[in-house]
C-alpha cells in the first residue's frame, strides 16, 4: 500500500500549485513538474493528456516537449515511429482506475496486475526499462478522457515504493492536468492568424511527417520551388520562426495531424 502523506507538507504543494498555474505554455508547466519531481526525489516525469493520443506536445520550437523535460530523443523516436502509446500497460490500467499505482518496468512479466501482458505490452515495459526500473502513474479522470502523470525512477524497484508519499504526488498532478487544459484551450480559441490555403496545409502535413520539399513535389506533382513558396506562407501567417515551428502550432491549433 502506498503512504498518503505529504512529504513537503502544505507550503510544497501550494509553492508548486502556484508555479504551475502562472504558467502560460505547456512546456513552461512541464518544466515545473520536472523540478517538483526533483525536489520529492524522483529522476523523470512525464504525462498524457489523453491517454489514447498517438502522439507527443512539442514546445512552441517545435521540440518535443518529453525531451525538454529529461528524456532521451531515441526512445521518444520508437514511442512514436512504433505507435508504442496504443500498447502501454500504464495507460491501460489508468484507464480502469482512478488511484495511483506503483509499476516496474520489467519486460521478463508476463501479468500486469492480475492480467496477462501480451507482447505488445512487454515492448513498451522494454522501452520504458532503458530508461528507468519502475515509477508511480496517477490516473486523472476527466469526463470521458483520461490523462496520466507519470513519476519515474532510475534506481528503485517497485518494492522499494511501498512507502512513497503520495500526497503532493497525486495534488500536483492533478492540478498540473487542469492547467493543461486550460492552455490547451486557450490556444484554441487564440486567432489562427491569415487562412491557409488547402495547398498550405497539405505541405504543412506532409512536411510533418518529415518529407522533404523535393519529396513532397513528386507527391504533389509540383515543382519544388512552389512547395517551398507554399511552406514559407505558411509559416508567415503562423507567425512561426521557421517550419518546425509552424508543424508544432499546425498541429497544437488541429490544423493537421502527426502520425
Amino acid at each position: 500500500m502506498i503512504a498518503d502523506a505529504q512529504p513537503g507538507g502544505r507550503r510544497f504543494d501550494d509553492h508548486f500549485k502556484e508555479q504551475i498555474c502562472r504558467q502560460d505554455t505547456v512546456e513552461g508547466a512541464a518544466l515545473t513538474m520536472a523540478e517538483a519531481a526533483e525536489t520529492l526525489d524522483w529522476d523523470l516525469t512525464a504525462f498524457h493528456a489523453n491517454i489514447h493520443a498517438v502522439d507527443l506536445p512539442r514546445s512552441g520550437r517545435g521540440q518535443f516537449i518529453a525531451e525538454r523535460m529529461g528524456w532521451p530523443s531515441a526512445p521518444i523516436d520508437d514511442w512514436r515511429r512504433l505507435k508504442l502509446g496504443l500498447a502501454c500497460p500504464i495507460a491501460d490500467r489508468c484507464a480502469r482506475v482512478t488511484e495511483p499505482f506503483a509499476f516496474a518496468c520489467d519486460d521478463r512479466d508476463t501479468a500486469w496486475f492480475g492480467g496477462e501482458l501480451s507482447a505488445a505490452n512487454r515492448r513498451v515495459l522494454q522501452l520504458y526499462g532503458r530508461i528507468i526500473t519502475s515509477g508511480v502513474a496517477v490516473p486523472v479522470q476527466r469526463g470521458a478522457r483520461t490523462a496520466v502523470v507519470t513519476w519515474c525512477s532510475r534506481r528503485r524497484e517497485r518494492g522499494d515504493l511501498a512507502s512513497t508519499p503520495l500526497g503532493s504526488m497525486f495534488f500536483l498532478s492533478h492540478v498540473f492536468i487542469r492547467h493543461l487544459e486550460k492552455l490547451q484551450s486557450e490556444q484554441i480559441a487564440a486567432p489562427v492568424g491569415e487562412h491557409l490555403t488547402d495547398r498550405e496545409l497539405e505541405c504543412l502535413n506532409w512536411a510533418a511527417k518529415g518529407k522533404s520539399e523535393s519529396a513532397i513535389a513528386l507527391l504533389l506533382s509540383r515543382s519544388r520551388a512552389t512547395v517551398h513558396f507554399h511552406l514559407q506562407n505558411a509559416v508567415k501567417k503562423l507567425a512561426a520562426s521557421n517550419r518546425t515551428h509552424a508543424v508544432a502550432i499546425a498541429c497544437t491549433r488541429g490544423l493537421i495531424r502527426l502520425s
